[in-house]
């Protein structure tokens, strides 16, 4: 009758541990629990020009192309209209979104931090004309994958 009592207790003491040591956040996504993102991605900021929307998020660094398409797409989810530029560094993103701004209303003062954008824009989401929604690689529009 003790070992039983025993036996119920280490299995119990197991239990409880093996319950601690894996956290079951029902609330994450997929994306949440295979990448953790417990501090990204993270929004650096949104704007409107001519009609189009703009947001900036941070990813991880590093993210293999199935991931970061995961990524992307979560995102995309929440913001369905708006183009999203994924960097992995956001030291000079305000130099960036001012060259971008100025730049569509013809106003180029500021160069364009082009050594950042080329290291750290890791993907951008744009819309095309036919209504695809695509990340492409970097900042510029080689297609890794269509988003629903």
């Amino acid at each position: 009758m003790k070992n039983n009592k025993l036996n119920v207790l280490l299995v119990l003491a197991l239990i409880i541990g093996f319950g601690s040591a894996c956290s079951f956040d029902l609330g994450k996504t997929p994306v949440d629990s295979e990448v953790n993102l417990e501090k990204f991605p993270k929004m650096l900021d949104s704007y409107e020009i001519k009609g189009f929307k703009f947001a900036y998020y941070q990813i991880p660094q590093g993210l293999e192309k199935e991931k970061l398409i995961k990524v992307a797409q979560a995102i995309h989810e929440q913001e369905n209209d708006t183009q999203l530029i994924l960097v992995d560094d956001d030291s000079k993103v305000a130099e960036y979104i001012t060259y971008v701004k100025a730049l569509s209303i013809g106003e180029v003062s500021d160069p364009i931090p082009q050594e950042w954008a080329d290291k750290h824009i890791v993907a951008n989401v744009q819309k095309y004309m036919n209504g695809r929604w695509v990340l492409c690689e970097s900042n510029g529009s080689a297609e890794i994958a269509d988003l629903k």
